[in-house]
């Protein structure tokens, strides 16, 4: 059991290190990316961990004592069980009933993930610091990306060729001085879209100034030096996503973290916060200074793709309203959202099914009304029980979790983007656990 459990905690470190690079096999293309099956290579290594960690449960017995020793989290366990199985009685329902399954293992895995992260035994302050690695790794291409205004294709690492002269890409597009329009490509890293880089990296961020702010770590002196690197490198990435939501949820889960310091008259923790602001601060400011057109551009919503982009939001927002209103109860199952929009309007392109850029509205959409409510209650349990225990870090990275969610769909339509929710909350539920102390063993 000891030799398992190495494994399994190694494996977990590996897990989170290369969540972010999306290998797969494409087994069946379809209509778009969210009809799409493939098996991602992240998957094979989480279901091995996580049929070892299964071998190790029944064979301590823990399985059976698990409500006495975490009664705790019983409630967790109703609500999330109740989406699960409200989850899979819309899969059953669906009109697609393979593409509801296949979305549904995808949360499966995203559970168990969970599962892993809030029960296994690892090193905390390792499990983190893959993490950073992770992220780190992403930040650096999609520095590259944006300085060199070019990106390569990588079958193995699965990265995909973004080119800024091609339409269909995630780029800023303004009318310069001289009156001769500009498209400026913005960072993807390996991702599928720049904001999924800014919301990882805002999570990154307020993750690393809380460990910052903490100070515990294998090597005070070491770390230290690793973390204002760590720190300069996801200000500048995160500053060339141009991401407005991700700009957005940092400041917002930085500045409960700043409050919640102030009410607790935690001099030391708000400076040493107010020191890893000030160094973001200038750098960005600089940034600015260079490529202030391109972030004026991005915050007045004055040019042609800025107004599309609202447009196009807003529109998603009705179809999806109009879509639960014909299934308010049971939804459209798992999956099925672009399927069922497809239905609703149809002879358009494939690049116009899109899953409606909000979670809340399209886990209604999807799973009905229950699910949606299940849901909710998990967030909102997780939430009030970090909230009650003062781990401010686990309460920021919910907060940015739920802006995110309520700005785009990533975190519910993407095989990275539900690992990825997974994981940030399983991180929440363990430090509610464990009070935020990195170093030990959860």
């Amino acid at each position: 059991m000891k030799y398992f459990s190495k494994i399994i905690e190694y494996g977990l470190y590996l897990v989170v290190f290369l969540l972010p690079i999306q290998t797969r096999w494409i087994i069946k293309a379809g209509f778009n990316e969210y009809q799409t099956y493939s098996l991602y290579g992240i998957d094979i290594l989480l279901i091995i961990i996580l049929l070892l960690f299964i071998i190790c449960e029944m064979a301590l017995l823990r399985l059976a004592t698990a409500g006495e020793k975490h009664h705790n989290n019983r409630i967790i366990c109703w609500f999330l069980g109740g989406f699960l199985l409200i989850s899979a009685i819309s899969s059953l329902l669906a009109t697609n009933k393979l593409l509801a399954l296949y979305k549904f293992s995808w949360l499966i895995l995203g559970v168990g993930l969970f599962w892993l992260i809030a029960r296994a035994n690892y090193n905390k302050l390792k499990l983190i610091y893959a993490m950073f690695a992770g992220i780190f790794l992403q930040a650096i291409l999609g520095i590259w990306q944006f300085l060199s205004q070019s990106s390569f294709s990588n079958k193995w690492l699965g990265l995909a060729t973004h080119n800024p002269a091609q339409l269909g890409t995630s780029v800023v597009e303004f009318i310069a001085r001289d009156g001769i329009g500009e498209r400026w490509l913005r960072a993807y890293g390996g991702l599928d879209h720049p904001n999924i880089l800014g919301g990882v990296l805002a999570i990154g961020m307020l993750l690393l100034i809380g460990q910052m702010v903490i100070k515990q770590s294998f090597n005070a002196k070491f770390f230290k030096i690793i973390n204002w690197i760590f720190l300069a490198i996801f200000s500048v990435a995160l500053f060339f996503t141009f991401s407005r939501g991700a700009w957005l949820a940092v400041l917002a889960g930085g500045f409960f973290m700043l409050i919640s310091f102030a009410i607790k008259r935690d001099l030391k923790s708000q400076k040493e916060m107010l020191i890893a602001i000030l160094f973001s601060s200038i750098l960005i400011g600089i940034l600015f200074f260079q490529y202030n057109e391109l972030v004026i551009t991005r915050l007045t919503d004055n040019s042609r793709l800025e107004i599309k982009s609202k447009v196009e939001r807003v529109a998603s927002y009705h179809e999806a309203i109009e879509m639960i209103k014909k299934y308010p109860i049971t939804g459209v199952g798992l999956g099925n959202y672009t399927l069922a929009l497809s239905r609703q309007i149809p002879n358009q392109e494939s690049f116009y099914y899109q899953p409606t850029h909000n979670v809340f509205l399209l886990i209604w959409a999807e799973t009905g009304i229950f699910g949606l409510l299940f849901f909710i209650g998990l967030l909102i349990n997780l939430f009030a029980r970090c909230f009650t225990s003062r781990n401010n870090v686990a309460v920021a990275s919910l907060i940015v979790l739920i802006i995110l969610m309520s700005i785009d769909h990533w975190l519910f339509s993407l095989h990275f983007g539900i690992l990825f929710f997974w994981l940030v909350l399983g991180i929440a539920a363990s430090e509610e656990r464990k009070s935020l102390k990195f170093n030990n063993a959860v």
